[in-house]
C-alpha cells in the first residue's frame, strides 16, 4: 500500500538536478531507431442484471433489481452508522466456467478426501456392528458432519463490503455444493455495495514454487466461479435470508443479513489493535490494525500535527480528508473512520493488501494491452469522478495505486489533491512526481484537470512498454524530454494505443484528449472497442490478474523494511501547539461516518 507519507514533489524548483530512482529498468528497452515520433506540439501554449431479491436492495437500485451506476454521478456517499451483519452459509449448483475442467491438484485432493472419508465411514461402520454384536448401547446422529477445518480444495468465496474483504474457505460439502456457515461483522459509516464472489483455487495455497517460474503462485490461478454485487437495504431494519444467484455462470449462494444502527460511537487509538507497519514517511506512518469490536482489519494513517504545521501542509493535509470523505466510487479507497488527539491525526481506511501496481509493474516489467487498458479504464472512471467534485488528483503513478484481493485497482494518496477547481480554473502549485509532471506544469503558466490526463497517458505507456515515456535518470535532462523529445513507441504497442497515448500526450492541454471531459476518451476505439462501461462501475468485469493473497490480514504484498518494525503508536513530546493552531484541525473527527456529526 502506498503509504510513504511526504514521498513527494512539492513547491521545488525542477531544476535542482535530483535523480529519480523509484523507476528502474526494464527489459522493456526503448530504442529511437525501432520507433517514430508522433507527439504533437502546440503552436502557442454498466451492466448485466443482478439476480436478487428486490427487498434486499437499498434505494441505489432500480426497481427491476438492477444496479443504474453512472461515472459521471456527483452524489457523495450516503452516511449511515451501525454494524452490519453477513452470514454466508452454503452455496448451490456451482459450475466451473464451460470448457474448464477440475484442475489436477483439486481433483486429487477430492480422491484423497473421499477415500479418507470412505475408510473412516468403513471404521465407524465395523465399531458400530462390534457394539451392536456385545450389545452395547449405540448413539446415532442426523447431523451434517462438517467439519470445523477449512478444506481448501473446495470453492472459497471472497466477501466484500465497502472495500472491507473477507476471504472465506469451505467446511464442507463437495464442488458443486460447498458449505461455509461463515459470520462477518462490517462497520457501517456509508451505504455501499455488498460483493459475493466464488473461486476455486488451482493448486494448494501451500504449494511451493516451482524453481525458476516467475509466475508461480502469482495468484492468477484462481478459477472464478460467479459472483453477486447488490447495495443493501439499510432502511427495512428486517433480516435478510436469502438464496444469491451468480452472473456470470449458474449457482447461488445462501447469504444472511442484519443490520443494526449505533451512535455516539467515541473513537480513539485504543479502539485498535495495533498489527503492522504497511508504510511511512516523514509526517508519520501507516499500520495496518484491527478494530476491537468487529475484528475487521483496517490501514491506520497516523499523521502528526508538528510536522504538518512546520511545513505549512495542514492545507494539504485536510484536503485529503475531504475528498476521502466526499468520493463514492469503486475505484478510489473509501475512508470509514477519522479521529485526533492533541499530537496525532489518524485517517481510518480501507486495508487493500493486494499490494502496489508498481509492486507488480517491477515485477513482471510491463503488462500485456487487455491487463494494461482494463487499469487504465478503471483509473479513467475514478479520475472522472474526482473531477465531477472539481478536485484534481495531480499524483497518479503506479505507486499510488494499489490492487484488491480480487484485482480491481483502488486509488490512494490524496495528499497532493486540489479542490475547487471548475473545468477553466488554473492552479500553479509545482508538485507531482518527475516522471509523470505534464509540460504544461514544467513551464509554470498554470493547468487545469487535463493535467490528470497527461499523467494517464503517462501510465498506460508504463504499463505497456515498462516505463515512462520520456523517462532518465538524470531529473533535469527528463524534465527536457518532457517539453521536447517527440514522443517514440516499441514495436509492441498496438495501433489504437499508439493513437490514444499520442492524444493523451499532448502537449498544447487545450487539443489534449479529455479537454472536454473523460467521455471522449471512453469513446476512443482503445476503450469503445472493448470496455463496457457501465459493466465495469459496477465491477461486473473480472479483472484479468487476481494477486496472491492469503487472507484479508496478509501483508506478504508490502515491504518487508516496514512490516518488520513493531507497530507501536509513538509517544510525541508536548508539542505546545497554540490553541489557534489546533483550531485549524476542528472538524477533522468523524468517529460515526466521514459524512456524520464531529464530536470534536
Amino acid at each position: 500500500m502506498s503509504w510513504k507519507l511526504g514521498k513527494k514533489l512539492k513547491e521545488s524548483s525542477f531544476l535542482g538536478g535530483h535523480h529519480h530512482s523509484s523507476h528502474k529498468d526494464s527489459s522493456a528497452t526503448i530504442t529511437p531507431s525501432d520507433s517514430r515520433s508522433t507527439t504533437p506540439t502546440p503552436s502557442a501554449q454498466q451492466q448485466a442484471q443482478n439476480n436478487v431479491p428486490s427487498h434486499v436492495f437499498g434505494q441505489s437500485r432500480t426497481n427491476s433489481g438492477t444496479a443504474t451506476p453512472t461515472s459521471a454521478s456527483v452524489q457523495p456517499p450516503t452516511a449511515r452508522s451501525g454494524l452490519l451483519k453477513i452470514r454466508v452459509t452454503s452455496g448451490k449448483s456451482l459450475k466451473l466456467p464451460d470448457g474448464v475442467s477440475v484442475p489436477e491438484p483439486i481433483q486429487r485432493a477430492l480422491n484423497t478426501h473421499a477415500l479418507a472419508a470412505s475408510m473412516s465411514t468403513s471404521a465407524n461402520a465395523l465399531a458400530m456392528q462390534a457394539k451392536r454384536q456385545s450389545g452395547a448401547p449405540t448413539m446415532t446422529s442426523n447431523r451434517d458432519s462438517v467439519q470445523r477445518k477449512q478444506q481448501w480444495w473446495l470453492p472459497y468465496v471472497v466477501l466484500e463490503f465497502d472495500k472491507n474483504e473477507v476471504l472465506i474457505d469451505a467446511l464442507g460439502g463437495d464442488l458443486a455444493a460447498p458449505v461455509w456457515m461463515y459470520s462477518a461483522t462490517f462497520d457501517v459509516s456509508r451505504i455501499s455495495d455488498i460483493s459475493i464472489t466464488a473461486y476455486l483455487r488451482n493448486v494448494s495455497p501451500n504449494a511451493p514454487a516451482n524453481q525458476g517460474d516467475e509466475n508461480a503462485n502469482m495468484g492468477n490461478s484462481d478459477l472464478c466461479l460467479g459472483s453477486v454485487r447488490f447495495t443493501p437495504n439499510l432502511e427495512s431494519m428486517q433480516p435478510v435470508d436469502e438464496w444469491l444467484q451468480l452472473s456470470p455462470g449458474n449457482g447461488a449462494i445462501h447469504m444472511q443479513m442484519a443490520f443494526k444502527p449505533n451512535q455516539n460511537q467515541h473513537l480513539s487509538i485504543d479502539s485498535f489493535e495495533l498489527l503492522k507497519v504497511i508504510g511511512k514517511g516523514s509526517f508519520g506512518k501507516v499500520m495496518q490494525v484491527r478494530k476491537r469490536d468487529t475484528l475487521r482489519i483496517y490501514a491506520l494513517k497516523t499523521i502528526r500535527k508538528s510536522h504538518i504545521v512546520a511545513r505549512s501542509e495542514v492545507t494539504h493535509t485536510l484536503a485529503e480528508r475531504t475528498v476521502l470523505a466526499k468520493v463514492n466510487n469503486p475505484f478510489i479507497v473509501p475512508l470509514k473512520f477519522s479521529f485526533q488527539s492533541p499530537e496525532k491525526l489518524y485517517l481510518v481506511l480501507a486495508f487493500v493488501n493486494g499490494g502496489e501496481l508498481f509492486h507488480h509493474l517491477q515485477r513482471e516489467g510491463k503488462f500485456n494491452e487487455l491487463r494494461s487498458r482494463f487499469y487504465a479504464a478503471e483509473l479513467l472512471c475514478a479520475l472522472e469522478h474526482l473531477h465531477s467534485f472539481n478536485v484534481i488528483y495531480r499524483d497518479l503513478k503506479p505507486e499510488n495505486i494499489l490492487l484488491d484481493y480480487t484485482g480491481h485497482i483502488a486509488l490512494c494518496d490524496f495528499g497532493l489533491c486540489k479542490l475547487n477547481m471548475s473545468e477553466k480554473d488554473t492552479t500553479n502549485t509545482f508538485c507531482g512526481t518527475p516522471e509523470y509532471l505534464a509540460p504544461e506544469l514544467l513551464s509554470g503558466h498554470g493547468y487545469t484537470k487535463c493535467v490528470d490526463w497527461w499523467t494517464l497517458g503517462v501510465l498506460l505507456y508504463e504499463m505497456l512498454t515498462g516505463l515512462p515515456p520520456f523517462y532518465d535518470e538524470n531529473t533535469n535532462e527528463m524534465y527536457r524530454k518532457i517539453l521536447q523529445d517527440p514522443l517514440r513507441f516499441p514495436e509492441e504497442v498496438g495501433s489504437d494505443a499508439r493513437s490514444l497515448l499520442t492524444k493523451l500526450l499532448n502537449r498544447d492541454p487545450a487539443q489534449r484528449l479529455g479537454v472536454n471531459g473523460a467521455q471522449e476518451i471512453k469513446d476512443h476505439p482503445f476503450f469503445a472497442k472493448h470496455i463496457d462501461w457501465k459493466r465495469l462501475l459496477a465491477k461486473k468485469i473480472q479483472p484479468p490478474f487476481k494477486p496472491a493473497v492469503a487472507s484479508a490480514i496478509d501483508t506478504s504484498n508490502f515491504d518487508s523494511e516496514f512490516t518488520a518494525e513493531p507497530p507501536v503508536d509513538s509517544v510525541v513530546p508536548d508539542s505546545a501547539l497554540s490553541q489557534t493552531v489546533q483550531q485549524q484541525f476542528a472538524g477533522f473527527s468523524w468517529s460515526e461516518s466521514p459524512m456524520g456529526q464531529s464530536y470534536r
